[in-house]
């Protein structure tokens, strides 16, 4: 009995918080009949969160009579404790360019600034990153803003909490070719494509509209070295990895930029819809511009990447 009363305790609290991250000073406070409801619990087990919560700095509030109880103030680091679990696990691609590494360091750098620990993985593709979000394997994946907004076209349960603005993800996609005097996709090309990949699939896709190709699927991260051995003679692939990693011997022809280009090549982070305290942990503490910070300077070496 003891046991099962800590246990309900705990979840309020739990709740309480994730809830309360939601709110700012100045915010009406749910009252604790309306709590009670939210919860399906008893009036007494609210008034006991509430109090434990009060006492732990996490939140004070002001009656002003028949109008209701008011924020008056909230240390959402505290709340953060209690509404978030004990490792936040994250994903994104793998940091195989210096903007991704410089997005992995800020990112951590962030949790830890705010006390929160993380734990990132590294998935390739958006199509399993966001899997992984949906399915709730994982509490939040980075990936390019397009691939974000359509997924969320096609329903999957996620929202965007944060972004980055562009050419936070990538400055450009080229086209890469194994023929140094090709200049574009012709009629028995063999094209690399990596299914996994949002972008990536639907740029090959418009390039190859009305040809005559066949598409050799790739990992988006082998296809320079598909293009260098001729396994295809193009892909579609990301410019800094070629300026990273100095890749000399590699021809290819820039793409013309369009809206759909300044969304692939903006970061965001995205959440699943039901997870409210990490949204709210994202909305009030994390800050964007530190992380951004943070990946300018590994990107021009000022400081090594350390994720």
């Amino acid at each position: 009995m003891v046991e099962l009363f800590l246990k309900k305790k705990g979840d309020v609290i739990y709740r309480l918080a994730s809830n309360l991250l939601q709110l700012k000073k100045g915010d009406r406070l749910p009252s604790v009949s309306e709590y009670q409801e939210l919860f399906q619990v008893s009036r007494g087990t609210v008034q006991n969160a509430m109090a434990y919560l009060k006492e732990a700095g996490a939140f004070q509030s002001k009656s002003k009579g028949h109008l209701g109880s008011y924020i008056e103030s909230v240390d959402y680091s505290i709340l953060q404790t209690f509404a978030l679990s004990d490792t936040i696990m994250g994903t994104m691609t793998l940091p195989y360019s210096k903007l991704y590494e410089g997005l992995a360091t800020g990112i951590y750098d962030e949790f830890r600034e705010n006390r929160v620990k993380l734990n990132l993985a590294y998935i390739r593709g958006s199509k399993e990153r966001l899997k992984a979000v949906a399915r709730e394997n994982y509490h939040f994946a980075v990936l390019s803003k397009f691939a974000a907004l359509k997924a969320i076209e096609e329903n999957t349960p996620i929202d965007i909490v944060v972004d980055f603005g562009k050419h936070t993800y990538l400055s450009e996609h080229i086209l890469i070719f194994a023929d140094k005097k090709a200049s574009k996709i012709i009629n028995g090309m063999k094209v690399a494509i990596d299914y996994n990949s949002i972008d990536q699939q639907l740029l090959t896709e418009k390039l190859i509209y009305e040809k005559n190709v066949e598409l050799v699927e790739v990992p988006g991260h082998q296809i320079v070295s598909a293009v260098r051995q001729g396994i295809v003679d193009v892909g579609v692939w990301n410019y800094d990895e070629i300026v990273d990693k100095n890749y000399q011997d590699i021809h290819y022809i820039k793409l013309s930029s369009d809206i759909l280009d300044e969304q692939m090549s903006t970061s965001v982070i995205v959440v699943h819809t039901q997870n409210k305290s990490l949204q709210a942990f994202f909305k009030q503490s994390f800050q964007t511009e530190n992380v951004l910070t943070i990946q300018r300077a590994v990107y021009t070496g000022t400081i090594i990447p350390q994720y």
